[in-house]
């Protein structure tokens, strides 16, 4: 669908500055009843739904692969505050950004030593 097609590159495009869907419909030359439609058939989810969705992949995705503040992350992904950008982190991904962020440190860590220990077949 392309009026679909065309409703989510502009999200992509405005992660910072969220879109509303009216704004959203307005765009793409469709009511916003019609881009509701289109989302229910085939990605059987609301705009605001998706758009919140894409947000918080795009989060994680800051969260994970930069030292970026949450803060900074919250409002790079169009959070007016960081508490409600961790809630909405926490219900889509099971725990906050901030003891994401520590367990991938942990992880990395723990890594890190399993190839320092020498435990591999390389060492003498």
């Amino acid at each position: 669908q392309p009026k679909l097609t065309e409703a989510v590159l502009l999200m992509e495009s405005n992660l910072e500055e969220p879109l509303s869907p009216d704004e959203l419909a307005s765009y793409v030359n469709i009511s916003r009843r019609q881009l509701e439609r289109l989302f229910r058939s085939y990605l059987h989810c609301t705009p605001t739904q998706y758009y919140l969705r894409l947000r918080l992949r795009n989060a994680r995705l800051l969260l994970l692969q930069t030292e970026k503040s949450i803060v900074e992350i919250s409002l790079a992904c169009g959070f007016a505050s960081a508490p409600h950008f961790s809630k909405c982190y926490r219900d889509m991904f099971g725990l906050p950004p901030r003891d994401e962020r520590r367990l991938l440190l942990v992880q990395e860590r723990e890594r890190a030593e399993g190839c320092d220990s020498g435990n591999n077949e390389f060492s003498m």
